[in-house]
């Protein structure tokens, strides 16, 4: 029971000493460039990320991301969806609630700039008084503000591995723009 008990208290120095002594270069590295891969295979949507460590617990950073999606862009066309976005813009902050570096839970708050294209159905009135129905479209541009969080890891001290999930909603033009913005993600970064 002494030598298992020694083991597992051997192994556990060891494991604290990996997260103490090699963090140091990763530590020194201030500086991350992210692209999600979820949202590129799933949903067409390339999304790139910077994100800057100001200090041992926060970061700061900017997602931005732009759509084009042929499936996407159909539903819109054919009128099974009333919006279709095309662009975001995301400056956030982030908590890091670990202790160490290699890998950490976090939360961020952040505030979305985002717009695309919208889609409805009017009636007009032509120059005799008749009604008739027709397709407007126009774009829209609107400010989101929301909150998520997520899990780190690296791997050899310059590649990250992020899984997050998070939600804003949109302000300003609520008739137009969607509701609630997803940031949900599986990312692949690189630190330096």
């Amino acid at each position: 029971m002494k030598k298992i008990l020694f083991v597992l208290l051997l192994c556990f120095q060891f494991a604290q000493a990996q997260d103490t002594i090699q963090p140091s270069k990763l530590s020194q590295r201030k500086n991350e460039v992210r692209v999600n891969v979820l949202s590129l295979i799933a949903f067409s949507k390339m999304n790139l990320t910077y994100e800057r460590y100001v200090g041992k617990k926060f970061s700061v950073g900017v997602n931005g991301n732009y759509v084009n999606s042929n499936k996407v862009n159909e539903d819109f066309d054919e009128g099974n969806r009333d919006n279709n976005p095309k662009y975001e813009v995301t400056p956030f902050v982030r908590y890091n609630f670990s202790s160490g570096t290699k890998s950490s839970y976090f939360a961020e708050v952040f505030a979305a700039a985002n717009g695309g294209d919208f889609r409805e159905t009017k009636r007009l009135n032509d120059a005799f008084g008749n009604g008739y129905y027709t397709i407007v479209k126009s774009k829209y541009s609107d400010v989101a503000l929301g909150a998520g969080a997520g899990y780190k890891f690296y791997i050899k001290d310059r590649l990250g591995i992020e899984f997050m999930v998070g939600f804003g909603w949109n302000m300003l033009e609520r008739d137009k723009s969607p509701d609630a913005l997803s940031r949900v993600g599986l990312s692949v970064g690189y630190r330096f």
